[in-house]
């Protein structure tokens, strides 16, 4: 198999019938554009912004003191392998000890 990385820079329009919905949005997933150097035209619009199909509940923000996964780098992981949830615990001594994600 060939892999491959690309950058894209997307607007996507998702609908769902479920009743709660959860969205996540992580800032680091793109660069910042160029402040300048860009030709196109700007123009101020007014735009009313009705929302009613959503609202926000809250924010709830995890603490660790291992790295975020998506930036980690290192990162151990466990399966099938450790049999049960008492065996992470070796785990996450490991990964403690290593400054590693889980």
């Amino acid at each position: 198999k060939q892999w491959y990385q690309r950058r894209v820079r997307a607007i996507q329009t998702i609908e769902s019938c479920d009743a709660i919905k959860l969205v996540t949005v992580r800032a680091t997933a793109f660069e910042a554009a160029e402040a300048e150097g860009g030709s196109a035209a700007t123009e101020a619009v007014d735009a009313a912004v009705i929302n009613e199909k959503s609202k926000w509940l809250e924010a709830k923000l995890s603490k660790s003191d291992r790295p975020e996964l998506a930036s980690a780098k290192v990162v151990i992981s466990g399966g099938r392998g450790l049999k049960n949830g008492e065996n992470f615990e070796m785990l996450y001594s490991l990964a403690d000890k290593m400054g590693a994600a889980v």
